[in-house]
């Protein structure tokens, strides 16, 4: 049940980030179907901006999920993490109950969450040591920009312009639409394909086709 769950998983969420990506460059290179006489690039980034924002929810959704189902392959560590009987019967919904309902978690956030993630799957089972430093740091900024745009803080922007001359050696602000837009689309499109190249790393990891 939960191999297929998983792969069922990847499926909906790769289907999902490739169509923002279409969406996004479609929309970098001509605007949009319903304004024929084009957008202004100010409207271009916003709308980027957006998609940015839905790439993050679904990778959280997707990241939820398969936590749970990951869990469920081989559940006795995650047993002896909470101090349950190894004997104890769990299911899907129950562990997903255990995980998620007392608070908010945020299990997306790879860079703090993977060494707890080892304690909770089993090592047969956790696909997430393999992921490359690099494409968490890729998470990372991603998410420092989300939180920007959530928020529009002093403290999210000045993360977001430590991000800017750290990971790409900005010296000034952009405004997040502004960079996504930069070459292109193609700062728009390597974030938000960052997310479908994890998921393919989780698929051979786990040997999922």
């Amino acid at each position: 049940m939960s191999s297929k769950s998983i792969l069922n998983n990847h499926l909906d969420f790769d289907n999902k980030i490739n169509e923002l990506i279409r969406q996004g460059l479609v929309l970098v290179s001509g605007g949009l179907p319903n304004k024929p006489i084009g957008i202004s690039e100010n409207e271009k980034g916003i709308f980027l901006e957006a998609l940015l924002l839905r790439s993050c929810a679904y990778w959280e959704s997707f990241m939820e999920n398969e936590i749970v189902y990951l869990i469920n392959l081989k559940p006795d560590k995650f047993k002896r993490h909470l101090g349950l009987p190894l004997n104890t019967r769990l299911n899907i919904k129950l562990i997903r109950a255990i995980l998620y309902s007392d608070s908010y978690k945020d299990y997306h956030d790879l860079e703090h969450y993977r060494n707890y993630l080892k304690k909770i799957i089993d090592d047969s089972n956790n696909p997430f040591p393999d992921i490359t430093g690099q494409r968490i740091k890729k998470i990372s900024f991603t998410y420092k920009m989300r939180n920007y745009l959530s928020h529009y803080s002093d403290f999210s922007k000045k993360k977001l312009l430590e991000a800017y001359i750290n990971d790409y050696g900005y010296q000034r602000f952009l405004e997040p639409g502004s960079f996504l837009l930069k070459n292109k689309g193609d700062n728009f499109e390597k974030l938000v394909h960052n997310f479908l190249l994890i998921s393919v790393s989780i698929k051979r990891s786990l040997g999922v086709r």
